[in-house]
């Protein structure tokens, strides 16, 4: 089961998620991510720190927040990422499109 944590500082939307994020979870964050506008947004920072494990369907939601993202100049922030859930963006060179940070 995943939690999700949505908060807006002027420009920065910050997403604060715990558990794995799974099929329902990316599901989750697409729901949550689709009740935003968007346009005001400069920056979305996901932290990761209650994060251990990222399936498919998760990274592929980060790709189509990264693709909105793009299309008005914003830009998305991965904090607190577990050392497995960094090796994995690596080898998916996810760290070429996202600024990604350790744990």
């Amino acid at each position: 089961m995943m939690e999700l944590q949505v908060n807006q500082e002027q420009s920065t939307l910050r997403f604060l998620v715990k558990g794995n994020i799974d099929e329902v979870g990316a599901e989750e964050l697409k729901s949550r991510f689709k009740e935003i506008n968007i346009s005001s947004i400069k920056e979305m920072v996901f932290d990761f720190s209650g994060v251990t494990h990222i399936g498919s369907a998760g990274i592929g939601k980060l790709l189509l927040f990264y693709k909105d993202m793009a299309l008005i100049g914003g830009k998305i922030r991965i904090e607190n990422v577990s050392a497995t859930v960094y090796e994995l963006f690596g080898v998916l060179k996810l760290d070429t499109i996202f600024t990604i940070q350790r744990a």
